[in-house]
């Protein structure tokens, strides 16, 4: 094989790295790895109370409109601390909900929001949505992260 000669574009005198840099890359690695791979732990966890929390936003707001377009009282019961039920009163103007509301594609099982992973509720009381969508009570909803969801007493506005 043919060597370039000194001056030509071609020309290197180095051939590889040194020690030093070397050193550097890995110290550099490490400190990068031993300060992410934590985090990653506490990522899932996150990821799983945000999904409890949309989902059950999504649920309760959903219900609110059922008792509204049904002109039917709705309930939210919480289960457990990890559960979330829908259901509504099958006859008009009762209050004692029977049956199960179905979610919003109308078939399958009752709409049900389950915790995944460590997410939960902490403070969440039963109540329900009347046929004009208002709840029974204003409501506080803490999840297990320190999110909170509030219903409104007199609009039964979701946030």
């Amino acid at each position: 094989m043919k060597k370039e000669p000194p001056g030509s574009f071609f020309y290197s005198g180095a051939a590889g790295f040194t020690i030093a840099e070397l050193v550097a890359v890995l110290i550099i690695a490490g400190v990068l790895a031993a300060v992410a791979v934590p985090r990653l732990g506490t990522f899932g966890a996150a990821q799983d109370e945000v999904k409890l929390y949309d989902q059950t936003l999504a649920a309760l707001r959903y219900a609110q409109k059922a008792a509204l377009a049904m002109q039917h009282t709705v309930c939210a019961t919480f289960s457990g601390g990890t559960t979330l039920t829908l259901t509504y009163a099958s006859v008009y103007g009762s209050a004692i909900c029977d049956a199960n509301l179905m979610p919003p594609g109308g078939a399958g099982a009752p709409y049900t929001v389950v915790r995944q992973g460590s997410a939960g509720y902490t403070a969440a009381a039963p109540f329900s949505y009347d046929r004009v969508g208002r709840p029974s009570a204003a409501q506080t909803i803490s999840l297990a992260g320190g999110r909170a969801i509030t219903v409104e007493a007199e609009t039964g506005y979701v946030r």
